[in-house]
């Protein structure tokens, strides 16, 4: 499976998790969706470049590290405050997601 197909996966599971203000754990992500941990990072920095271009909160900051509880070290945009994440997240928990289109494989293509 690409990242394109990947992605694909994770988007409403992420949208409705943050439409229940839910924060998801890296396995909680692999027992969904069957994608390996250490496999969705790249497919999570897609989803943070493609949220980043339509000026959307960054859906990938629910998904974290059971040891710490924030995003893994391989944000997009380098590492931020733990009251940064906090406060992206909260953003994620009060968007419209449902109401906003499901992107495309080929929304991808460019980032």
């Amino acid at each position: 499976m690409d990242q394109r197909e990947q992605v694909a996966l994770l988007w409403p599971l992420l949208a409705l998790a943050a439409r229940n203000q839910q924060i998801l754990s890296y396995a909680d992500v692999q027992g969904f969706t069957g994608i390996a941990q250490v496999g969705l990072g790249p497919s999570l920095g897609l989803i943070h470049r493609y949220c980043e271009r339509q000026n959307f909160p960054c859906l990938n900051l629910i998904v974290v590290t059971r040891e710490f509880g924030v995003p893994g070290d391989g944000v997009p945009g380098g590492p931020m405050p733990h009251e940064e994440i906090f406060r992206q997240q909260a953003r994620v928990f009060v968007f419209d997601w449902p109401n906003k289109e499901k992107p495309r494989a080929n929304d991808f293509d460019d980032l």
